[in-house]
């Protein structure tokens, strides 16, 4: 069984305050992939880049259409703050005996007008075929329109999912699903099912995200879907129930 996993910037560092992690889910999520490894299913890992990657991202434009020096410089450092957590979650998968590999995305992976171009995936596979644990991440890649460009860890996992024929792609996320309208509103309600039919939930995304939220994340959901990929959206508490697909509190992504 091939599980592939986003793990959420939201998950993983503190979203409204730079370069800050989240240490306690970092190694809850470093347990629950030992255990997942040691019933010997084949996990692939894209992290996103929350308060490392977003806030550095946007601070030199690197979506924006002029390339110069000083979105070089940005692109560099962007990319040490996307490698810098990739490594403290790297640090915890180790220290519990999962042998995780980091896999720079910028090296095998560029776009074309913003939009995934061109994608090394026998590198990844190489890497499962030897019970190896790919962590890849959401990065500033060379676009080849506009010079620099930043590929989505959403996009990134969808389309692992779909290349590697993965049996389920699961969207970790700091609200724990998807709702009906903001979570933190004390009406919402979990949606336990959603499909591209039905009506896009209202968001109250404040957090700084370069990458388009919520509304890019289902986009990239549907279509892992619609090519026969199980998907689920949420909380890090059950995941292992999410690669399972067994009952748990969780949105299920369906085709249609």
């Amino acid at each position: 069984m091939l599980a592939v996993i986003k793990l959420g910037g939201s998950v993983v560092t503190e979203k409204t305050r730079p370069y800050t992690l989240r240490e306690d889910n970092i190694n809850l999520f470093a347990d629950k992939t030992r255990q997942l490894y040691n019933e010997n299913i084949e996990v692939v890992i894209v992290h996103g880049g929350g308060s490392f990657g977003h806030p550095t991202a946007a601070k030199y434009s690197l979506g924006s259409s002029e390339f110069s020096r000083i979105k070089a410089y940005g692109f560099a450092e962007t990319r040490y703050w996307m490698s810098y957590l990739n490594l403290k979650i790297i640090e915890e998968l180790l220290s519990r005996g999962v042998p995780a590999i980091s896999v720079q995305t910028s090296a095998i992976a560029q776009t074309r007008n913003r939009q995934l171009h061109r994608f090394n995936t026998e590198v990844v596979n190489a890497f499962l075929e030897r019970m190896l644990v790919p962590v890849l991440y959401g990065d500033a890649v060379i676009d080849v329109t506009y010079g620099v460009a930043i590929l989505s860890g959403d996009d990134i996992a969808a389309y692992l999912a779909q290349e590697l024929r993965a049996d389920v792609l699961v969207y970790l996320i700091g609200s724990g699903g998807v709702y009906d309208r903001p979570p933190g509103r004390p009406d919402a309600r979990l949606l336990r099912e959603i499909r591209p039919s039905g009506a896009l939930p209202q968001t109250s995304e404040s957090a700084l995200d370069v990458t388009g939220g919520l509304r890019h994340k289902l986009s990239c959901a549907f279509s892992a879907a619609r090519s026969g990929v199980r998907v689920a959206i949420g909380g890090l508490t059950y995941l292992r129930e999410m690669v399972l697909g067994q009952d748990a509190p969780y949105t299920r992504v369906l085709p249609e």
